[in-house]
């Protein structure tokens, strides 16, 4: 009955019913006729309403035990409950039957309890192999229901045989020879009753278990088959599944314990709409079946499809109790046909957007047009009559030589694309370029059956190459006359240069690599003020073209003139977006402009001197004639102090009349080849004393014992005298003084550095100017005089100066080359 009830769909309430009177009474039986069995004489002192109660009570236990058992999953604790109740049954059947014949029992516990506990253990035993074996279910089982039916036979009548042995009760008085026959006869007939019953279940169980396994051998025929092709699920009337098989858990990617009790909604993919849905249960539940396919999603998210058909199984009143569902798994089909789709729309697409944007033609092997589209037509102006049949040829301009075409067909005859750029001639005459891919499409022999010809229309292209070359050549001719001619630099908005031309690097010192990426002011000299920038910036942010003089500094220090122009250029709201700089080198202009500037100086100051030395020689003679002559005859120390101190006053400014006298009337030079070596010797020995009064220590490095140059001896012995004694008096607290001589490009560079106070920038500029002097009882007219010394012998003097670091007079003069 409980393999009947978990296994049957149909009559579960007779069967429930059945059972339970069934083991109910089969207990209650058993132990009846086992109190006989004691004593056949208490039958006349038995009770009725008690037996009906001990019926009563010992079915209500079998029956909760029957309903622990009748779940649909039944679980161990429900073999524990349902044992339970049964060991109930038998203990208050046999209670309540002693009751009812009125025997007055006391129960030894010791016995009582091991007695309670080998019933209970017979049952939960009996039950486990019936339900939770999952080892024996693996096999065949027919064998497990006899088993099962003589171990809950055993444990009943187990259980009434301990349960006298625990309990003692009064006994009724009889001979011994009628308890022998009488206890005989009922022990037998209780063996005999209980071997009918054993049989009876053996025998009815035996034929059960035969028409369920051949059931059984063809329904997993049939669920192998099932198993083996298709996916399966079955579900409750409420669509809640109950059972699935092994490929329904590996396409969903569950386990059976996560779908068990769940409904289908639990791989809704979202991919149909509700409507969908609606239909399929309005089918199945009226008792038809339905097929589809359906889009459900796994576990992990991925989508499948499966060919689904649902069968209704129907009860007597053909309501479907529940629902089987069969699938198939077509997830490659619908992606191969979606895939299909895709092609099919692609190529579709694909032909309206050749057709609408190209000239499209198709020739056979031979090259004669089998088809032309609209474009072809309306480029060619021919009609579609007058093309189809004809090959290309009808539209050659002559523009190509023989060879262009032979090796077009060479190509495409081998099967590969051909691609290239052709002038063809439309019927009016008149000439079109177009862009041409020609595809030839291949036989199983791999040879070309016909050829589609591709093409786009790149006149107006062609023309505005043609006028882009012209204007690129122009571009270019000019670039290169920039290049060639001035210095150029283009930066962006913030002024980081961005492009540069060989002449600025050739005249900055610096690489492309070094001044791309930086700003101008790498090559800031610092001879600009800060308004100046402000006011240049100020001008091309507005948009408007800067002109000017600025002065740089190149890598290694030199500094260098540039005639400036800085172009803006102007993006679509007006503002500049890069600046083009160019420049020319103006150095030797300044440098011109300044030697002019300082010839004006000295030609004024040449003027000057021509009347000054004249109108003051002749005073200055008288006076020191008669300062002299008052000297003679001056006795008072005070007063002999006072005449020697106008007598010095009036020898200074006697030299500063022959200076004007030189500018004024400079002597002819007389150069004469000589060693320069010897003469920087001479002067150095001149001033040694000088030197070391101040605590200046004088070197000389040379290279070379022999410098040959054309001089006049003596000026140039008065330029190093009057250079070295100035970088003397630089150092007031002491220092070195360095001479050196060396030789670049056939000229000698005399360099005399100290190591003095330096000279501000603004104060250098002013060297050699009239008058200028950075000494407190100077006049300015000796490096004046010794800048026209070195001029006059074709020299040039560079001076470089930096503030508590040192003053470099740097003197070039042409080199005798033997």
């Amino acid at each position: 009955m409980f393999t009947l009830i978990q296994s049957s769909r149909k009559n579960k309430g007779l069967l429930f019913i059945g059972g339970t009177f069934s083991m109910g009474i089969g207990i209650w039986v058993m132990n009846f006729l086992g109190l006989l069995a004691e004593d056949i004489d208490r039958f006349s002192t038995y009770q009725i309403p008690f037996t009906l109660l001990s019926m009563i009570i010992g079915i209500s236990l079998t029956g909760m035990a029957f309903v622990a058992l009748t779940t649909k999953k039944v679980k161990f604790s429900s073999l524990l409950v349902g044992s339970l109740f049964l060991t109930m049954a038998v203990f208050s059947i046999h209670i309540i039957g002693m009751y009812s014949m009125e025997i007055s029992i006391a129960f030894n516990p010791l016995i009582f309890v091991i007695s309670g506990l080998l019933i209970y253990g017979s049952f939960l035993f009996s039950l486990w192999l019936l339900f939770y074996s999952k080892n024996f279910k693996r096999s065949n089982t027919a064998w497990l229901k006899p088993v099962s039916a003589g171990i809950i036979t055993a444990a009943i009548a187990q259980g009434h045989f301990l349960l006298k042995r625990a309990s003692n009760f009064g006994k009724v008085p009889i001979s011994d020879n009628s308890l022998i026959i009488e206890d005989s006869f009922i022990v037998y007939l209780v063996l005999f009753v209980a071997f009918l019953i054993f049989g009876g279940l053996i025998i009815s169980s035996t034929l059960i278990s035969k028409k369920l396994a051949a059931a059984d051998s063809h329904l997993k025929d049939i669920l192998a088959a099932l198993d083996a092709s298709a996916i399966v699920g079955i579900t409750d009337k409420d669509g809640n599944l109950i059972e699935v098989n092994d490929k329904f858990l590996e396409i969903t990617k569950y386990s059976r314990e996560e779908i068990v009790g769940q409904s289908h909604r639990l791989m809704n993919s979202g991919y149909h709409p509700k409507e969908f849905f609606k239909h399929l249960w309005d089918t199945v539940q009226s008792g038809k079946i339905w097929h589809g396919e359906i889009c459900n999603k796994a576990k992990d998210g991925t989508l499948y499809w499966v060919d689904t058909t649902i069968v209704p199984f129907l009860n007597s009143k053909g309501t479907p109790y529940q629902f089987v569902s069969i699938r198939t798994d077509i997830t490659k089909r619908k992606k191969a046909e979606a895939e299909l789709l895709e092609r099919h729309k692609e190529i579709s697409d694909i032909t309206f957007a050749l057709d609408q944007s190209s000239i499209v033609a198709i020739t056979d092997s031979k090259g004669i047009i089998t088809s032309v589209n609209e474009k072809f037509c309306e480029i060619s102006k021919y009609t579609r009559e007058e093309l189809i049949g004809k090959d290309h040829r009808i539209l050659n301009s002559g523009t190509h030589s023989k060879d262009f075409f032979k090796e077009l067909w060479r190509t495409i005859g081998q099967g590969n694309v051909w691609k290239g750029e052709i002038c063809n001639e439309a019927k009016d005459g008149t000439l079109y370029w177009v862009d041409t891919t020609i595809v030839p499409f291949l036989n199983h022999k791999g040879r070309p059956y016909q050829y589609v010809a591709i093409r786009t229309d790149i006149s107006n292209r062609k023309i505005a190459e043609t006028n882009l070359k012209a204007s690129l050549k122009e571009i270019e001719d000019f670039k290169f006359a920039l290049d060639q001619s001035s210095i150029v630099a283009i930066t962006n908005e913030k002024g980081i240069i961005q492009s540069v031309n060989e002449n600025f690097c050739e005249i900055s010192q610096y690489s492309k690599e070094e001044l791309i990426g930086q700003d101008h002011r790498i090559l800031n000299s610092g001879h600009h003020s800060k308004a100046f920038f402000k006011d240049l910036w100020s001008t091309i942010g507005s948009g408007k073209v800067w002109k000017g003089e600025i002065r740089n500094r190149a890598k290694d220090g030199t500094y260098y003139w540039v005639d400036t122009t800085i172009v803006p250029f102007l993006n679509e709201k007006g503002r500049p977006y890069q600046y083009m700089a160019i420049r020319n080198d103006i150095t030797e202009r300044k440098k011109t402009e300044e030697m002019l500037h300082r010839q004006d100086k000295l030609a004024a100051v040449g003027q000057l001197a021509a009347g000054v030395a004249h109108e003051i020689r002749n005073p200055l003679t008288s006076m020191k004639g008669y300062a002299e002559f008052l000297q003679l005859d001056e006795r008072d120390p005070e007063r002999q102090e006072f005449l020697n101190i106008i007598l010095d006053e009036i020898e200074r400014v006697n030299v500063i009349v022959e200076d004007f006298m030189v500018l004024a009337k400079p002597k002819v030079v007389e150069l004469e080849e000589k060693n320069v070596i010897p003469v920087i010797q001479t002067v150095l020995s001149l001033l040694e004393f000088e030197a070391r009064k101040k605590n200046v220590k004088l070197h000389f490095d040379y290279s070379n014992e022999i410098v040959q140059i054309e001089c006049d001896e003596n000026r140039l012995k008065q330029v190093f005298l009057n250079f070295v004694k100035n970088g003397i008096e630089a150092m007031p607290n002491g220092g070195e003084l360095h001479v050196k001589t060396s030789i670049h490009e056939n000229n000698v560079q005399i360099s005399i550095q100290d190591t003095g106070v330096g000279i501000p920038e603004e104060k250098l500029k002013k060297l050699g100017e009239p008058f200028y002097t950075t000494k407190k009882n100077g006049n300015g007219l000796g490096l004046m005089v010794s800048f026209k010394i070195i001029e006059s012998h074709n020299g040039k003097v560079f001076v470089e100066s930096e503030p508590n670091k040192g003053t470099t007079f740097n003197i070039v003069l042409p080199a005798k080359i033997a």
